[in-house]
């Protein structure tokens, strides 16, 4: 009898133990594990995103693609508010001026075109969990775009010419609403992101302004009108032309945050 108490008492001493030891081993690994760290106030980070519309524009040869992947500057004003400001800046030039000796043609062609966008916005992030961070945010949108065309043609081996500038101006301003979620993949630095959004964009003065001169026997003429494009074929005296866009689209973003 007192060998069969003694065999229980061994057998429960034992697993406690052995529970105990478990408890204990479990914490410690915990306390070892790193699943990814949530910036907080005063944090600040750098951001890169690429749209669905952009990876379907860049894979179209067709298309003179303009929309570089948004980058974004991130500031954490509380550890749930967060202050954005995005950018997308592109130019482009091409110039070729020359003299023709005893033939006739083109001369000048010079071709400029530039486009920035700003985007200044908040985020409001709900999840205060390390592994999925989701948010919704609000901004807004201004930026320009401009297009300058100038071609000048020898029509004659006695010095006469045909010269046309076409410019276009083009203000753009509107909105973004946004909701997404991120997931950070190391301690603070990286972070992934899918955000889904819908954006209304307006554009002022789309319409180009020619400026056309010529010289035939010696007479100059000077005359400016307005176009749809900068190789349509309609002149107009004035012209006021506008769009507006209203649609969703889809962005992947990578994100390095930097500590206080």
């Amino acid at each position: 009898m007192k060998i069969y108490k003694i065999v229980l008492l061994t057998a429960a001493t034992l697993v406690s133990s052995v529970s105990f030891g478990q408890l204990l081993e479990r914490e410690n690994v915990e306390s070892r594990i790193a699943v990814g760290t949530r910036p907080e106030a005063g944090d600040f980070g750098f951001m890169l995103g690429i749209s669905a519309q952009e990876i379907d524009e860049f894979s179209d040869s067709d298309l003179d693609t303009r929309g570089y992947p948004l980058m974004s500057f991130k500031y954490y004003l509380t550890d749930q508010l967060e202050l954005r400001l995005n950018s997308q800046i592109y130019e482009k030039s091409k110039k070729i001026q020359g003299d023709l000796v005893n033939t006739l043609g083109q001369e000048d062609n010079i071709d400029k075109e530039s486009f920035y966008r700003f985007m200044p916005s908040v985020q409001y992030h709900f999840s205060s969990t390390n592994l999925l961070d989701t948010y919704a945010g609000a901004g807004i949108i201004i930026g320009a775009e401009k297009n300058e065309v100038l071609t000048s043609e020898k029509t004659t081996l006695t010095g006469d010419f045909i010269a046309d500038q076409y410019t276009k101006s083009t203000f753009v301003w509107g909105f973004n609403i946004n909701f997404g979620v991120q997931a950070f993949i190391a301690d603070l630095p990286l972070a992934l992101a899918v955000e889904a959004s819908i954006r209304g964009l307006k554009h002022s003065n789309l319409q180009y302004e020619v400026n056309s001169k010529s010289s035939v026997g010696g007479v100059v003429t000077d005359q400016t009108f307005y176009t749809l494009s900068d190789d349509a074929e309609l002149r107009y005296q004035s012209l006021e032309y506008k769009e507006f866009e209203l649609g969703a689209d889809l962005r992947f973003m990578l994100s390095y945050y930097f500590r206080r």
